[in-house]
């Protein structure tokens, strides 16, 4: 069994049924910038002896790297270039499949290896320095306090950690299919079509103007145009000169003789008639009035 979506389905025509395709990809690119600018000044804490794991380091490189990536994915996708709108999509995907499994180490070491009772964790000697002066300023706490407070924050704020997390998952699958949607769209040559883009959503917002000031103009205004109107008319074509024809010459009418018919010399019987056989009513008296005088 094969299963199909409906064209209006597959591929994705709009962003959220709001704008047009090639702007929520930029926006959708934008997001991921943002994520990866992250990335550069953890590498710089790093670098700067904030310390960390391996795999903080690790993502932190990733990002920069990925930083140069999503900046040529804004040229592709600005550029309209169908194929390279493609690849830019597969590479969008790996991303994705690489941030799940990293969000999903960092959660489950914050969620299950994470203490969450309170206790201060300087890494390095400024963080140090923030400490006291929160011990100078803030009430005074025992261990077991200081553990029943951070567990009661803990309980209201894993529920909105989890949604946010869950939340950003799933809108990295939308703007992944939304990549794919745009680049299948520029190789089918479909994507001027669109509704939602500038240029079609222009035309029609003319057409419906038009329309409407047509609706607008009465029944008689419209045949007063008419009158007015001048009718066109294509342009003469530029023809040869013709020559002057000169008149026929004469033809003389040719006579068939009749064997039927008496002629004079030879004694022999010849009718006279005309070959064109349109002769007057007076040529065929006069022959007649020839023919009596011959008998005779």
């Amino acid at each position: 069994m094969k299963l199909t979506l409906r064209a209006d389905v597959w591929p994705l025509s709009s962003f959220l049924g709001i704008l047009d395709l090639k702007t929520g990809v930029t926006i959708a690119i934008l997001f991921a910038v943002l994520n990866k600018v992250a990335g550069v000044y953890g590498l710089i804490a790093v670098l700067t002896g904030a310390g960390g794991s391996f795999a903080q380091l690790s993502l932190y490189i990733y990002s920069v790297v990925g930083l140069l990536a999503f900046a040529w994915g804004l040229q592709v996708v600005k550029a309209e270039d169908a194929r390279k709108t493609l690849y830019f999509a597969h590479l969008f995907s790996a991303d994705y499949v690489l941030s799940t499994i990293w969000t999903a180490y960092f959660a489950a070491v914050w969620w299950w290896y994470t203490p969450h009772d309170g206790a201060r964790q300087a890494n390095s000697p400024a963080q140090d320095e923030i400490i006291a002066l929160a011990e100078l300023s803030g009430p005074p706490f025992t261990e077991a306090q200081r553990t029943a407070a951070a567990q009661a924050i803990w309980a209201r704020e894993q529920g909105t950690a989890f949604t946010v997390i869950l939340i950003s998952w799933l809108s990295k699958i939308y703007l992944a299919l939304l990549i794919y949607s745009y680049a299948i769209h520029l190789r089918q040559g479909s994507y001027r079509g669109l509704a939602r883009t500038p240029r079609a959503a222009a035309s029609a917002s003319f057409s419906t103007a038009a329309d409407r000031d047509a609706s607008v103009l009465p029944e008689d205004d419209d045949d007063a145009v008419d009158l007015y109107r001048v009718p066109l008319r294509a342009p003469p074509t530029p023809t040869a000169p013709r020559k002057p024809q000169q008149p026929p010459p004469d033809e003389e009418d040719e006579v068939l003789f009749d064997d039927d018919y008496p002629y004079v010399s030879s004694g022999t019987t010849s009718k006279a008639t005309s070959k064109r056989g349109t002769e007057s009513s007076v040529s065929a008296s006069s022959d007649n009035d020839e023919d009596a005088s011959f008998r005779r």
